[in-house]
């Protein structure tokens, strides 16, 4: 709006007129007002130079005090663990000697804190007793202010030794030669190749407390500082990485004995492997750097099962180099959780610090909305998304939340459940950066943060659940909801689904496993979505019975395999303890696609669910409003935000399986069923086989035809064979009347004896195995039909099937007790057949109906191309003809009230084309109806029946939705615009006769004119 305004008053100058007084200065001060508005908008955010403005509390170090010893008041499992430096194989560069490298280099790349500084070295500092074989005291390490003293939580070099001059006596380092030992050489190594060059800047290089520096061949021959001869504890060299002194033993584990065993000093792969081994790499414990190398003989170092020792030679290979480092924290701007960068209790810990190199964020600024955070800002080479944390101003040594977003959107559910509130200003930083990784170094790189103050009013996200379950219920986020586009209406026209950062690896494996194929790599569960999840309705997608129902197709293996090791998935994004019938809703942290599983599935309780959060559209009034798809639950179109429990474990159930576009059957069609049972327990039965009962029996509807002597019955065992049919005993299938009987079921899992009691095939088909009967029904000509009237409109052409068994003891909870030793359940399945209402009228007089119309239906076939479809009845009342049916004909007439019915049709959408107009009327144009049934929750009713039009405004759905009304415009020059064909062509006619008068007094007058002239 701005530049247009601009743009506009330039022109009015540069045009040639010149606009002067009251009204160009009043279009001055407006344009004025208006570029200083634009510009107070896009204020930019200043950064936060690190050089000269606090950076904020970093997380986990900022709430340690100075002077704190971690590990000595807290205890090493509670001490937490930092990712630093290299992980896995590092390779040293070949002109290292084997005999600085050890044997093996493989690193953990964790590092437990000791202290955080300023603390000052300690003298006389030692674990070992006065009577002690192995004497001698050492210095401490010394900690400077905003620093931080790590120590590798394993060993990194193997078997080295101690130093190379035995059998002298020796130093750790001295100005003669100059000297260092084998131990100084690799400290050395590992601190010029263990870490990125990056992370090696943030360690200070510094000499170190507590160490001999005579000449290798000199003794220090006193355990006791200071020292006499060098003077001083000081090494000579300065290190990035050095070993513990004794000291450090005493001063930050807390350990005065050698008979003290320690869990703060074992390493971590002596603690993995459960007390069996030693460090990595096989060695047996570190060597510890001390004062007292009066000898060669005499050296000492930490078992790796924890307890501090006098060890051997020095020139013993058979403990190895635990690294300890002074880093740097001025520079630190968070400490986060390694996984998702967040602000967890527990769990491993990385650290980002800004790279002053990097420079700042450009184009930065930060919005709070009531759906979460967005930030945005250009961040040069740092390409791994924007990291940000927020700070409560009134507790600033905290960090309440953190994290990483490469779409600079983070949702409202993972703030708060880190402990963002509504209603209350938070300090928020944000920041470019560049992640750390295993084989250049954990450490994280980040721009200079930009920082403001916002204030959040989250929304609160849920799904409502229906159904039964003991069992917990979780919510664990597999889809992200990304761009989203609304009708005018405010209803939820499209959601785009992004995979959530670290699962497209877990998603893209789980896919193919489920049955997918070309799964898209960069982002698979967007693929899903458009192939088995629904949207959009038009067209379908490629597994329909997914996009259906969430309990059944492609969708439901997903679903199956996703709940086998949830772990991957992260932390649950919200739970319920059970449900008891609900609706009851299931708050979450967000919007987004949820996978729902229930703790009880294993024992009978809910499979797993897919199901996606209604989306917020803030555009709906002052507080904006939760909004789903216009269409709903239309032909199976997912609803968001609700499902309905099914249990996993069926005792018996019903479905019919070849509806997959959920609109219903044409009348003379075949209908599929699947009956599914459970196989009971028979342990603690008392009768025999012939007395066991286990029989079905499917009644079907008036207008359901079943098969006529039970042939094409298939069963099917699971655990003998999902695909290949079972054969019963003969006359195990009968069919009377309406009711299909099968009785010898039992023989498929039930052992044929004469003993008593009645025992199972556990071994071939074990308890809780599925058997699954199928077969085909006719909708025959009876069918009742469904339309969107009051009342008893809706019409389902009902089958259903009741499994009788023997029961020991009491009837079971739910069954119904027959009285005589057998209990009874029963399960539906709902086929529905359609019925669309036309009524032709006046388009000038609405109030006047037609008679007489005739039409001509068609529709676009499932296997591709069109078909005119042929109709049996008459007086407005047809019926979808079936197949050989006589007297069968592809015009249908409006009766005299102007009403049109067309029954038992599957919902698709219908074309229509007027072959015939009652007299003194123009045929209308081609228009289409489409017919949707609306369908609950999991998809095994219909709630709601609608019309929609399409082609021509003339055709259109009745304000009552009952009815699709068609105007036919009468033989008038006001409706021939309405018309084509003939009516165009009286148009122009009539159009050029009025041209012809209109032009004559025109040609007279000029004729006039000329005529006067020549006087």
């Amino acid at each position: 709006m701005r530049s247009l305004r601009s743009h506009r008053f330039v022109r009015s100058v540069s045009g040639g007129r010149v606009y002067g007084g009251i009204p160009v200065f009043i279009a001055f001060v407006l344009s004025m007002f208006m570029l200083l508005t634009g510009a107070l908008a896009v204020v930019s955010v200043e950064p936060a130079e690190a050089d000269t403005v606090e950076l904020g509390p970093d997380g986990y170090f900022s709430t340690l005090s100075e002077g704190a010893t971690p590990v000595k008041t807290g205890g090493w499992s509670s001490t937490r663990r930092i990712v630093f430096g290299k992980q896995g194989n590092v390779t040293y560069p070949d002109d290292i000697p084997a005999s600085i490298k050890g044997s093996a280099v493989s690193v953990s790349g964790g590092y437990k804190p000791l202290a955080k500084g300023n603390i000052g070295s300690e003298t006389g500092k030692t674990f070992l007793e006065s009577n002690s074989s192995f004497p001698g005291e050492s210095s401490s390490t010394s900690v400077a202010a905003d620093e931080t003293l790590l120590w590798a939580d394993d060993v990194v070099t193997a078997n080295i030794q101690f130093d190379t001059n035995y059998p002298n006596q020796h130093s750790f380092d001295s100005e003669d030669g100059p000297y260092k030992s084998n131990l100084a050489l690799v400290s050395d190594a590992v601190g010029s190749w263990n870490y990125s060059s990056f992370e090696q800047g943030l360690l200070r290089s510094a000499r170190v407390e507590g160490v001999c520096t005579a000449a290798h061949s000199s003794a220090c021959d006193s355990g006791s500082e200071p020292l006499t001869n060098p003077v001083g504890s000081f090494s000579v060299n300065a290190y990035k990485v050095f070993p513990l002194s004794i000291g450090d033993v005493d001063r930050y584990f807390g350990h005065t004995s050698i008979d003290t065993s320690g869990d703060n000093l074992r390493c971590k792969t002596h603690v993995d492997a459960g007390n069996v081994g030693g460090c990595a790499n096989s060695t047996s414990g570190t060597w510890l750097r001390s004062p007292f190398w009066w000898s060669g003989w005499y050296a000492l170092a930490a078992w790796g099962y924890g307890n501090p020792e006098g060890a051997g030679t020095e020139h013993n290979d058979l403990f190895g180099f635990r690294p300890a480092l002074r880093l740097k924290l001025d520079t630190l701007l968070l400490s986060a959780d390694s996984g998702n960068q967040g602000q967890s209790a527990v769990g491993d810990l990385r650290l980002t610090f800004v790279d002053a190199a990097a420079g700042s964020l450009t184009g930065a600024s930060a919005t709070a909305r009531n759906t979460g955070l967005v930030l945005q800002g250009t961040h040069g080479s740092l390409t791994d998304g924007l990291g940000f944390k927020i700070v409560d101003p009134d507790n600033s040594t905290e960090v309440v939340a953190s994290g990483l977003t490469q779409s600079g959107v983070v949702d409202a559910a993972s703030l708060q459940a880190q402990g963002v509130v509504s209603g209350k200003a938070y300090d928020v930083y944000w920041w470019g950066q560049e992640n750390g990784s295993a084989t250049e170094g954990w450490s994280n790189r980040a721009t200079v943060p930009s920082t403001t103050q916002l204030t959040f009013d989250f929304l609160s996200f849920g799904i409502s659940l229906t159904g039964q379950t003991q069992g917990e219920l979780k919510a664990y986020k597999i889809g992200e909801y990304g761009e989203t586009m609304f009708d005018q209406t405010g209803a939820l026209r499209s959601v785009r689904l992004d995979t959530p950062e670290g699962l497209g690896t877990v998603l893209k494996t789980t896919a193919g496993t489920a049955g997918g194929s070309d799964v898209d790599t960069g982002n698979p569960i967007g693929w899903v979505a458009s192939q088995w999840l629904g949207y959009p309705t038009d067209p379908l997608s490629d597994d329909v019975t997914s996009a259906c129902s969430p309990y059944a197709g492609k969708l439901q293996l997903l679903a199956q395999e996703l709940a086998k090791d949830t772990g991957v998935l992260g932390a649950a994004a919200g739970s319920l303890p059970k449900l008891d019938g609900g609706p009851e809703t299931l708050k979450v942290s967000g919007p987004g696609l949820y996978l729902i599983v229930d703790s009880s599935q294993d024992s009978g309780g809910s499979l797993p669910i897919i199901v996606g959060t209604k989306v917020f559209n803030d555009a709906l009034g002052d507080d904006g409003g939760f909004v789903d798809f216009a269409d709903a639950g239309v032909k199976g179109k997912p609803r968001l935000g609700q499902a309905s429990l099914k249990t996993t474990v069926t005792d018996i159930a019903k479905r019919i399986v070849n509806d997959a576009g959920m609109d219903g059957f044409d009348v003379g069609t075949e209908v599929e069923y699947e009956v599914t049972l459970r196989v009971p327990d028979l342990s603690g039965f008392t009768v025999d086989y012939d007395s066991y009962e286990f029989n079905v029996a499917d009644e079907a509807a008036s207008g359901l035809t079943l098969p006529a002597d039970g042939s094409g019955v298939e069963v099917f065992v699971d655990a003998l064979s999902p695909t290949e049919p079972q054969t019963l005993p003969s006359s195990s299938i009968t069919v009377a009347g309406d009711t299909l009987s099968v009785s010898g079921l039992k023989a498929l899992f039930v052992n044929d004896n004469d003993t008593n009691p009645v025992t199972g095939k556990t071994g071939e088909v074990p308890v809780g195995s599925l058997i699954r009967l199928r077969y085909t029904a006719v909708l025959n000509t009876s069918a009742a039909v469904s339309a969107p009237v009051e009342g008893d409109s809706l019409k389902p052409n009902v089958n259903t099937v009741t499994l009788t068994r023997s029961y020991t003891g009491s009837a079971t909870a739910g069954w119904t007790d027959n009285s005589d030793g057998t209990e009874s359940r029963s399960a539906v399945a709902n086929a529905y057949t359609f019925k669309l209402d036309v009524v032709k009228l006046d388009k000038d007089d609405p109030s006047k109906r037609l008679g007489g119309a005739e039409f001509e239906v068609s529709r676009a076939k499932h296997e591709g191309g069109s078909e005119t479809l042929e109709f049996v009845g008459s007086d407005g009342v047809y019926r979808l003809a079936v197949a050989g049916e006589t007297g069968s004909s592809v015009t249908v007439v409006t009766k005299a009230d102007g009403t049109l019915s067309l029954l038992g049709v599957e919902a698709r959408e219908l074309s229509f084309k007027e072959t015939n107009a009652p007299s003194g009327y123009f045929k209308v144009s081609d228009f289409g109806v489409d017919i949707r049934p609306v369908w609950n929750e999991d998809a095994t009713q219909v709630t709601k029946v609608t019309y929609a039009t399409s082609g021509t405004n003339l055709a259109y759905v009745s304000q009552s939705g009952k009815q699709v009304m068609v105007l036919d415009p009468a033989w008038s020059l006001a409706n021939l615009p309405y018309t084509g064909g003939m009516g165009i062509l009286i148009l122009l006619v009539v159009g050029g006769l009025m041209l012809v008068f209109a032009v004559r007094p025109y040609v007279l007058s000029r004729r006039a004119e000329r005529d006067a002239n020549l006087v």
